[in-house]
């Protein structure tokens, strides 16, 4: 079976958008957009749409997540050099964004494309940026609420861990956080933030 969804205009694009919690779910549909509006977005979701493998269609959302936010946000914010951004080589301290990652590598700095990180910049960071939401990404719209969730706090992660995490669900993804101690981690951070 095969669904025909026209785009015409912005009202059209936004119906679509209120409408994907619903298409997600159609599993013998194959999906036809016509984009009449010229927005890149329309054919990503048709893409997320017509892949039918659960696994595979977490991967695609999660890489072109990962495209958009490259995009978004152009310049490398942090400005890592020996293994410290910028606002640690300022402070002179292990305070930043990152400062409790494991992953983070001398020299380079983060290697890991993870979506949590780049929603969780620290304010000297995004002083002349306007900072972005995971809502804000139409096609973030096709992942659950719990997934949701999950990508936006699942930090010091690797790519593959956080997939896993998708995929599996919010009882494993917690599991896990509480192995890891990032549930300490998140309320030190926030005594830090603002204390």
């Amino acid at each position: 079976m095969e669904k025909t969804i026209i785009i015409n205009n912005k009202d059209d694009y936004k119906a679509l958008l209120n409408r994907l919690k619903y298409y997600k779910y159609y599993k013998f549909t194959n999906f036809k957009i016509i984009n009449k509006i010229k927005n890149k977005d329309i054919e990503i979701i048709n893409n997320i749409l017509n892949i039918k493998n659960r696994r595979k269609r977490i991967i695609y959302i999660y890489d072109e997540l990962v495209k958009y936010l490259n995009s978004y946000y152009k310049e490398d914010l942090c400005k890592f050099k020996d293994d410290k951004c910028f606002v640690q080589r300022n402070n002179n301290n292990k305070f930043g964004c990152c400062a409790d990652c494991s992953l983070v590598k001398s020299g380079i700095g983060c290697p890991t494309a993870n979506v949590s990180c780049k929603l969780v910049y620290c304010k000297p960071a995004l002083k002349n940026i306007k900072k972005l939401k995971l809502i804000d990404i139409p096609y973030a719209r096709c992942l659950s609420i719990f997934q949701r969730f999950i990508i936006r706090f699942d930090v010091f992660s690797t790519r593959e861990q956080i997939i896993n995490d998708l995929y599996f669900g919010l009882p494993c993804w917690f599991l896990g956080a509480v192995k890891k101690g990032l549930r300490l981690t998140f309320k030190g951070r926030i005594k830090k933030l603002f204390s």
